[in-house]
């Protein structure tokens, strides 16, 4: 055989191993808590999947990006619009692959992932005085945050197990998940900033640590949650040519810019790497 035909096999079996990895990493980050290889839970299976996109792979992709109501008592799904045609189509063929020789088993009447959480874990959910746009984040150790997607902005803090989602589950989305320890800070909604910002969606990194991507007033945020010691702290890099202002409480302070009362105000320069931290009891 050639040695460019060779080595064009070896690389094309090399892009797919990596497809094929890369559709496991996003189906664990994306999907795995609404669909479970066997049951269904939130959404359908692995299983009931494959046989309705088995060989459907556009109309696996249409469907992601834009979902629609589609079963009673069963909540909307959200779009995965941000992840691209080519990660959605690495993603089913995870799940086809996945539901290889598995049976369908009954569905699932309580919160599977009401349990000590793995931990980093993101979850798309409602959540309590926050809205439809929740995203809550386990972090390693025992601090739990809620980033609200529409105000793109941390909403809360608590500190111990994770979420208890079944009430939200089982109402088909008219009620919340339930924190499973104690709120140590909360912010109210603030209307008037989703006015002002898009939400860009988020990625993972190897650890498993969501950096959510948004825009305010002109600005692109990139934004982080890391538990150092008992405080909360918020890394953020903004992209901007005109100063930064941040709102913040007291128990909050800042590791750059110029801070009056409540207002801190950050120069381009200062705003390009910079860390919110949030002292905790």
């Amino acid at each position: 055989m050639p040695r460019r035909l060779v080595t064009l096999l070896l690389l094309l079996g090399a892009a797919s191993a990596t497809a094929a990895e890369d559709g496991a990493l996003l189906y664990a980050q994306n999907c795995a808590a609404c669909h479970l290889p066997d049951q269904m839970v939130v959404g359908p299976s692995l299983v009931e999947i494959s046989k309705l996109y088995g060989k459907k792979p556009k109309e696996f992709v249409r469907w992601a990006v834009k979902p629609q109501k589609k079963r009673l008592g069963v909540i909307e799904m959200p779009s995965m619009a941000h992840l691209g045609e080519a990660k959605l189509l690495a993603i089913r063929e995870h799940m086809l692959a996945a539901a290889v020789g598995l049976k369908e088993k009954p569905a699932i009447t309580k919160d599977p992932l009401a349990r000590p959480a793995r931990r980093p874990e993101v979850r798309r959910i409602f959540m309590p005085n926050v809205g439809p746009a929740a995203i809550a984040v386990a972090l390693p150790g025992d601090l739990n945050v809620c980033f609200d997607a529409g105000d793109c902005r941390l909403r809360t803090v608590w500190r111990g197990d994770f979420l208890d989602g079944w009430a939200y589950y089982k109402g088909a989305g008219k009620a919340t998940a339930t924190p499973l320890g104690k709120v140590l800070w909360s912010l109210p909604a603030d209307e008037s900033l989703q006015k002002r910002v898009k939400f860009l969606g988020y990625e993972v990194d190897a650890a498993g640590l969501p950096t959510f991507e948004y825009e305010r007033d002109g600005a692109r945020f990139r934004e982080t949650f890391v538990a150092e010691g008992r405080d909360l702290v918020r890394r953020l890099e903004v992209v901007a040519t005109e100063p930064v202002t941040f709102e913040l409480d007291r128990a909050t302070s800042a590791s750059a810019g110029t801070r009056r009362e409540s207002t801190l105000t950050l120069t381009p320069a200062e705003a390009k790497a910079f860390a919110l931290t949030v002292r905790l009891p």
